[in-house]
């Protein structure tokens, strides 16, 4: 279900996205634009491949895990509401997934 806010502020305007209050909610909140989280993609590729070349790190892999919940929930979201839910602007997000499952199981 979609929710609707009566009162959503701008804290701050950058071109990525803002920083927004919304009533209701506990403190800020953050709002990414599209072209930033396709840019987040390409970063977390690039990271994923660079993670194959140390040893494991229970950090790192809490960062890629959190990072692919972040874009996934994105792309799912995107398609639902948007009809569309296509390879991003980098990959597609099964391709994403693919490489975060391998990196996984290399951990393991």
């Amino acid at each position: 279900m979609l929710k609707q806010y009566e009162e959503l502020a701008v804290l701050e305007q950058g071109d990525d996205g803002a920083i927004v209050s919304i009533r209701g909610q506990g403190g800020p909140s953050v709002l990414l634009g599209a072209a930033y989280l396709s840019y987040l993609d390409r970063v977390l590729a690039r990271a994923i491949s660079e993670l194959h070349e140390l040893p494991p790190r229970a950090g790192l892999q809490l960062l890629t895990a959190e990072i692919r919940t972040l874009l996934s929930t994105y792309e799912d979201t995107r398609a639902k509401y948007e009809g569309g839910g296509g390879p991003s602007e980098a990959r597609s997000l099964a391709e994403l997934l693919e490489e975060l499952d391998a990196l996984r199981r290399q951990f393991e």
